[in-house]
């Protein structure tokens, strides 16, 4: 089985090769899965670059990758819920850039006729962190008007449409070239960041600030439009300390924590693409190739138009 592997910490073109590995028994409340399609997600890049160190140490080889989509070709006997031939959709904590993986039952979901293996890995963690955020980390009011920075990346975009069905009054930032994207899919008002201030515009307008970005803007704006004894939620960094004085809220990280169910929320979020209230974005697709997978990451590192990086198998 062939995968795509980092040596080290380091630069795209410098620490990945290609690796041939065998394939993995299938365990108790295990499946199988040949991948048609996988996607890279910012986080990769960090875990490449070694900008996660702190909080996770790699063993080299690793194989990143989250997001991925492909068939089912063996399940464990005491997987009931999915057979051979299923087509599916997948989160491994990681290995998903390769040809196959092995993964627990919890972390797959069937993905609807009609949906294409690049839009099934595309959707993955961007629209599990998306659903974790507005469902069960935050208790958003019918009356709320949320903030999302970002608004043009995999999160935000899911972040509005997920808002938007719920009838949320939604403010949005993002690149002046993204804006009619974002405006299409539900926003209240919007504000182009490189063409003017968010944080003026949208001033003490926000009940809940969510920074979906990457991590770019310090957290100043975010503050700015957030109402006072407000709620910001960072996927990324907070704000500074002293930033944080300037105003009286509640501030927080958005982290992952093992009650949250996969399948609980891909299945929502599979429902919503089958009624068309759910559109993912794709930047790129590419056949799988190493050359492809360096050149992916490398975009991401700068500022990639909007949508997922997906490589994918014939």
């Amino acid at each position: 089985m062939k995968r795509f592997a980092i040596t080290g910490y380091g630069p795209a073109n410098e620490v990945f090769q290609e690796i041939t590995v065998p394939s993995r028994e299938v365990t108790s409340k295990h499946l199988r899965v040949k991948l048609k399609a996988f996607s890279i997600n910012p986080y990769d890049v960090a875990l490449r670059l070694g900008k996660m160190q702190e909080v996770r140490q790699l063993k080299f080889p690793y194989v990143l990758g989250n997001d991925g989509a492909g068939v089912v070709t063996e399940v464990a006997s005491d997987v009931t819920h999915f057979h051979v031939g299923d087509q599916v959709v997948v989160h491994p904590i990681s290995g998903a850039y390769g040809e196959e993986i092995v993964l627990p039952v919890s972390k797959v979901a069937k993905i609807p006729d009609g949906m294409s293996w690049t839009e099934a890995a595309s959707m993955v963690t961007t629209g599990i962190t998306a659903y974790n955020v507005i469902h069960h980390l935050l208790t958003i009011q019918p009356t709320d008007t949320v903030m999302v920075e970002g608004a043009s990346g995999g999160v935000g975009t899911s972040l509005i449409q997920l808002l938007h069905q719920k009838g949320i009054r939604v403010l949005a930032s993002a690149s002046k070239k993204n804006e009619e994207m974002v405006r299409k899919l539900g926003v209240t008002n919007f504000s182009a960041y490189d063409q003017e201030d968010p944080g003026k515009k949208f001033k003490n307008q926000a009940d809940i600030v969510i920074d979906a970005t990457k991590g770019s803007i310090k957290g100043e704006t975010g503050i700015q439009i957030m109402k006072e004894e407000g709620h910001y939620v960072a996927l990324n960094e907070l704000p500074s300390f002293e930033l944080r004085q300037k105003k009286i809220g509640f501030y927080e990280n958005f982290v992952p924590r093992k009650e949250y169910s996969d399948q609980e929320a891909l299945t929502y979020l599979l429902d919503a693409y089958q009624k068309g209230h759910y559109q993912i974005f794709v930047a790129q697709e590419l056949p799988a190739t190493l050359e492809n997978l360096i050149w992916a990451h490398q975009q991401i590192e700068g500022h990639p138009s909007a949508g997922k990086f997906v490589l994918t198998y014939g």
